[in-house]
């Protein structure tokens, strides 16, 4: 009666659920901002370059004009100086004033190509930038889309042979305490991420192997911690910070690399990553390696796991399908 208890205060709330939901909406809707004021602050930079280019253009051509007519006044008055020898001077200097303005000209030109070709290299880049952003919110998108496969309630569980193990309490009244207990594993598995709610693993290194309900073709995972304010030091020691995963072969001990990041406890509770899975494989284990926490030195807190992709249909499916057809 008391475990059934437990277990029904642990699911979450109607109200929970909603929060959630809201706050990767907010998300979402942050980016989108973002990514439309950043195009916005594009367009003002550009237009603020092609302003400025034709003004030095114009002002280089009337530079030009003005030192054209003061080198055909002087030429003018040297040549109605000029007598004898000193007509080879004049030809000279006319020789090297036109040399000079050519020299002006050439440079003038070389500056103008040059500051085009840095506004063109920085826009391109900006351009870039942006349509890699884009990218990145349209594939979490279609990642929020789909379900989550890492749940208990779809069938998920935890490979206990390789996940490292518990955190065990040491003091002696813990050992000797019936109702002291630490969460299992499969605690990431579940919806609840409140105070408490999470599987502390030993030491500062670990890994958990998630085993999915069916095999899929991962897209993105989402790792859960709670904010540092609601701790009662008001830190995150123990949350994870540099995480890897990988994709396993039932049949063998293949790990194919999908992902390596770092958790940021400071950019909130809640922090999806996009997986890149080249070559479009299906898994039914994902492994979740934990190289790092954020200072603890003695256990590490997973809170919540979330694996996002699309289920591979076997044949066995098809066959089902077919005759439920």
């Amino acid at each position: 009666m008391a475990r059934a208890k437990a277990r029904r205060a642990r699911r979450p709330k109607a109200s929970e659920r909603s929060a959630a939901s809201e706050a990767v909406g907010e998300a979402r809707q942050r980016r989108v901002e973002e990514a439309a004021a950043m195009s916005q602050r594009l367009r003002v930079l550009m237009a603020l370059w092609m302003a400025l280019s034709v003004q030095a253009l114009a002002s280089a051509g009337r530079l030009c004009r003005t030192w054209r007519d003061k080198a055909t006044g002087t030429a003018g008055k040297l040549a109605a100086a000029a007598s004898g020898h000193k007509k080879m001077l004049f030809r000279l200097s006319i020789i090297v004033l036109l040399v000079t303005l050519a020299m002006v000209n050439v440079c003038v030109f070389k500056t103008c190509w040059a500051a085009r070709r840095i506004w063109e290299d920085s826009t391109a880049q900006e351009i870039e930038r942006l349509q890699q952003a884009a990218s990145e919110l349209r594939a979490q998108l279609d990642c929020y889309q789909t379900p989550d496969w890492a749940l208990q309630s779809f069938g998920a569980t935890i490979d206990t042979r390789r996940t490292s193990p518990i955190y065990e309490l040491r003091s002696w009244f813990s050992r000797h305490c019936f109702w002291c207990s630490v969460n299992p594993p499969d605690t990431i598995l579940q919806p609840g991420v409140s105070l408490g709610e999470c599987w502390p693993m030993e030491g500062q290194q670990g890994q958990v192997v998630i085993r999915l309900r069916a095999k899929i073709r991962p897209s993105c995972v989402t790792l859960e911690h709670i904010t540092p304010e609601m701790t009662p030091s008001g830190t995150a020691s123990s949350a994870p910070r540099d995480v890897a995963v990988f994709g396993l072969d039932a049949d063998s001990e293949e790990e194919v690399p999908l992902v390596s990041f770092t958790f940021d406890v400071g950019e909130g509770p809640t922090q999806t990553f996009l997986l890149k899975n080249n070559h479009s494989r299906a898994f039914r284990y994902i492994k979740v390696l934990v190289k790092s926490n954020w200072g603890h030195p003695r256990y590490t807190c997973l809170y919540r796991v979330q694996v996002h992709g699309k289920v591979v249909k076997t044949e066995d499916h098809r066959t089902a399908e077919s005759l439920n057809g």
